[in-house]
């Protein structure tokens, strides 16, 4: 009979006063179809083999798309963006709820085929903080939501846009990407924010 190994990589959790944290996202997310994704990235195990507490957050590799795909650019108003993940269920089943709300400044034509699309559609998003790391919301095992919503305002001084719910059940919270992102307007490095544009 096999014994389960003992977890135990906890790590202290410091925080250096002065040291700024910066709440928010910047102004873009990225979205792409499940069914794009030819190959996720790979999260490690808590009881992998040199697992540490950041390694078993953060995905290894890349998102391999198939030919021709590549995820969307969505502008998004970082001043009504954010991103939270939150403990669900029991014990030993619990997870986490990694949600996302993405306001875009916009009730045209393609923002609302886009919310006709993704509101029935299992879509993976990646959003930046603001201190610039890369998160994700969407899992190769469990299914997103996304809910659109659009507002037109009524008054001269309220704005009109789209909402973008979004929210997915992971092992982890919104674990964090290092790898690449690639959009219409060229490859994001996720570990340096570099962009390549292909000529």
């Amino acid at each position: 009979m096999s014994k389960c190994a003992s977890v135990n990589i906890y790590e202290s959790l410091t925080h250096c006063k002065g040291q700024t944290t910066l709440p928010g996202l910047r102004n873009k997310a990225y979205a792409v179809p499940k069914d794009s994704i030819v190959k996720w990235p790979t999260l490690a195990d808590p009881s992998a083999e040199g697992a540490t507490m950041k390694s078993i957050a953060v995905y290894k590799g890349d998102f391999t798309l198939a030919a021709d795909a590549t995820f969307i650019v969505i502008d998004l108003l970082d001043t009504a963006s954010n991103l939270t993940s939150a403990s669900q269920g029991e014990k030993p089943s619990k997870t986490f709820l990694n949600s996302s709300t993405i306001k875009y400044a916009g009730t045209n034509e393609e923002a609302t085929g886009f919310c006709r699309m993704a509101n029935s559609e299992d879509l993976v998003y990646i959003v930046q903080q603001r201190d610039g790391k890369y998160r994700v919301i969407g899992s190769e095992a469990f299914e997103s939501n996304t809910n659109p919503g659009q507002d037109s305002g009524m008054s001269v001084t309220d704005s009109s846009g789209t909402t973008l719910e979004i929210s997915c059940t992971d092992v982890c919270p919104a674990p964090f990407y290092e790898g690449k992102i690639v959009t219409p307007d060229g490859t994001i490095d996720c570990s340096t924010g570099a962009v390549t544009v292909e000529p």
